[in-house]
């Protein structure tokens, strides 16, 4: 079995939902943060982190129960800032590390999976898979162990410049279904999919 390492961000302020802590959104009667992770560590995994920022206090004691927990202190640099104080986080001798966002609902142990079978491709010069439906991208994003190096060589830099700046060392792959590009910005993403705000 390949050795995956993940890093979910879940230090957004989701402005757009009136100031709420997405990784506090119920699907099915469980927090989407505990929900993820729930599917997530089906996948035996070597490493797990999540990066909290806003309303951190209230995330920790849910992200706790199954990661390791890291702080952005500066969350309102956005989510690359996130993604790079994950990344220096890391410590174990992970093989790929999946990137996921906490405001994915659909995404489930069988999208990880499905996402996961794609390995077989970072071959040569591909070091990074992102997985797209209808021509949008999507997350969690896939990436080998000497891509996460490549993108701490520059300081500041984050993925998504690391990406873009090197696509030659990226591949698309065309997804089945949607699940991959839903995530939750708007009260209108909420009804579509189905979650409520928790009121404790």
């Amino acid at each position: 079995m390949p050795k995956i390492a993940i890093l979910l961000l879940a230090a957004g302020q989701g402005a757009r939902l009136g100031g709420y802590p997405k990784g506090l959104l119920i699907k099915d009667g469980i927090p989407l943060i505990s929900r993820f992770w729930t599917e997530a560590t089906q996948l035996e995994l070597c490493e797990a982190i999540t990066v909290l920022g806003f309303y951190a206090d209230r995330l920790k004691p849910l992200a706790e129960q199954y990661s390791k927990i890291v702080i952005n202190h500066h969350p309102e640099l956005g989510q690359s800032s996130s993604v790079r104080i994950g990344l220096e986080a890391l410590q174990s001798d992970y093989e790929y590390l999946l990137i996921g966002l906490v405001d994915q609902p659909q995404i489930t142990v069988s999208e990880l999976q499905t996402l996961m079978i794609y390995t077989k491709r970072l071959r040569g010069k591909i070091k990074a898979i992102i997985p797209c439906y209808q021509g949008r991208r999507g997350n969690p994003l896939l990436l080998t162990r000497s891509a996460v190096k490549a993108v701490l060589a520059t300081p500041h830099q984050g993925c998504r410049e690391w990406l873009d700046h090197n696509p030659d060392h990226v591949l698309f792959i065309d997804m089945p279904h949607e699940s991959y590009i839903r995530d939750v910005d708007t009260m209108t993403d909420l009804e579509y999919e189905n979650l409520s705000m928790s009121h404790s």
